[in-house]
């Protein structure tokens, strides 16, 4: 580290300092029981920033924990509890990681000391299997701060209840991962945000790998819509699964204004007024009911998140729908040269003054085929750059018009930011001037802009990779 650098540092005040920590644990937090992890790193670094990391107890109210199996007992729970007591008073931020179907003693004792937490909760992310979750029955009552909860069982077939959340008057976001949401007990008037996921993930053994079938566990849509109508509340609905049949009725909603995930089957019987964020993934079967919901709903959609990307004549009529859209995500199917074609098109189109005129903020996803393959033990054959030929200069030049019209613009708006993640060895058709010059002439101009790409050289497929920038770094 330069002396420059270090002399930055030391010349923030200790409530700069305090702060920053607070953001680097908040992010980085992995394991609250590694003492090379979070707040442990920060107070060994020097006796002042120790001081800092006491006199911030928020610092400490991450506590994560993951399989405690490697670990000693009476070392763990000192660790835990000394976090505890650092933390003082402040809402604690828990998350469990429980996945494993037997348990040791020392589960149950870091089970124990955070549940005697339990009314300082204040998000709870809990992975947890039928055998521990009765060992959850004291936080029962004790829930008036929790804000936020989600509960995963990914090693049962049938998750048994959990029933201990149902005094918990500040709850407003629930996220269940293979729990069915009947057999978990909820305040339901104040919940705000529902996300269900029944598909479990497989277990993995590495060594003689052994990949166990999880399957999908479908829920009929109409179970949806009878949970819609029971809470006319609900702002944000996350589904990640099929319907096996339609819904038997339909349903005006008037406070939902985000919707993830769901099909076309349960979309279809949905009317949604107030809808600002759609999350989907492009099937023929979501197309379809996707341009039917927004032509009931005449709603004024904020952000759309298209996963799947493929321009057809039904999307680009689903973009047409959505002129009052100031957020568009675009994530493309595996790259190859259709998926090219397909983005280039899409920048063609962009390139039209009338197309998307509220449109703010552009990000674009590319990534490789990660398949799973059947023979988890054959060797793994390296990545092969690949061209992403719409990182050009015409996607350039129709960045550069749509961010020109700020000069003009009199309230209306106009391209903000910009992101395109490629997340596989790449070469790009961006020109030194036009291409290059041109994003950091808009970026010296205040444009947020980041165009990353992995070195075409890095052939490593699951390394991190060494990620170019057509920003500043080329």
């Amino acid at each position: 580290m330069s002396r420059r650098l270090i002399n930055g540092i030391h010349s923030q005040s200790n409530e700069i300092l305090g702060q920053i920590f607070l953001e680097h644990v908040e992010w980085a937090m992995e394991d609250i029981l590694h003492t090379t992890d979070g707040p442990w790193v920060l107070s060994h670094v020097c006796r002042s920033w120790k001081k800092i990391t006491l006199a911030h107890p928020e610092v400490w109210s991450f506590i994560h924990v993951e399989e405690p199996e490697s670990r000693t007992g009476p070392e763990t729970i000192f660790l835990l509890n000394l976090a505890l007591v650092r933390s003082q008073h402040q809402p604690l931020d828990i998350k469990l990681g429980f996945a494993e179907r037997h348990y040791t003693a020392l589960h149950m004792k870091i089970i124990r000391a955070v549940v005697a937490q339990s009314d300082r909760w204040k998000t709870a992310d809990l992975q947890i299997t039928n055998a521990l979750a009765p060992s959850f029955a004291p936080i029962r009552n004790r829930l008036s701060k929790l804000t936020k909860l989600k509960l995963t069982n990914f090693t049962d077939d049938s998750p048994e209840a959990f029933p201990y959340a149902m005094n918990a008057p500040c709850l407003t976001d629930i996220a269940l991962n293979n729990y069915p949401h009947d057999i978990v007990a909820l305040p339901w008037s104040s919940i705000r945000h529902f996300a269900s996921d029944m598909t479990p993930f497989p277990d993995v053994v590495m060594g003689g790998v052994v990949l166990l079938e999880g399957g999908t566990v479908s829920i009929d849509a109409e179970t949806y819509v009878s949970l819609l109508r029971n809470n006319p509340q609900l702002e944000s609905l996350d589904l990640t699964y099929p319907s096996p049949s339609p819904p038997t009725s339909t349903l005006t909603h008037l406070s939902l204004r985000r919707l993830c995930g769901a099909d076309g089957r349960l979309i279809r019987a949905l009317t949604l007024p107030n809808l600002e964020e759609l999350i989907i993934t492009l099937k023929d079967d979501t197309i379809s009911a996707v341009r039917g919901l927004l032509a009931r709903s005449k709603c004024s959609l904020r952000s759309l998140r298209l996963i799947d990307f493929t321009l057809s004549t039904d999307v680009l009529a689903i973009l047409s729908q959505s002129a009052s859209l100031q957020t568009l995500i675009i994530i493309p199917p595996a790259w190859d040269t259709h998926a090219d074609s397909n983005m280039k098109r899409l920048v063609r189109t962009l390139a039209q003054p009338s197309f998307l005129p509220c449109l703010e903020d552009l990000e674009i996803q590319v990534h490789e085929d990660r398949d799973e393959r059947e023979d988890l033990d054959a060797p793994v054959e390296p990545l092969r750059p690949q061209a992403v030929g719409f990182v050009d200069d015409a996607l350039v030049e129709m960045l550069a018009a749509r961010w020109e019209r700020r000069r003009t613009a009199e309230g209306r708006a106009y391209l903000q930011k910009v992101c395109v993640l490629i997340e596989l060895p790449s070469t790009v058709g961006l020109s030194r001037t036009r291409g290059i010059g041109g994003l950091r002439k808009m970026s010296d101009e205040g444009l947020d802009v980041v165009i990353n790409a992995r070195d075409p050289r890095d052939l490593n497929r699951w390394g991190p990779g060494r990620i170019m920038s057509y920003v500043y770094n080329v």
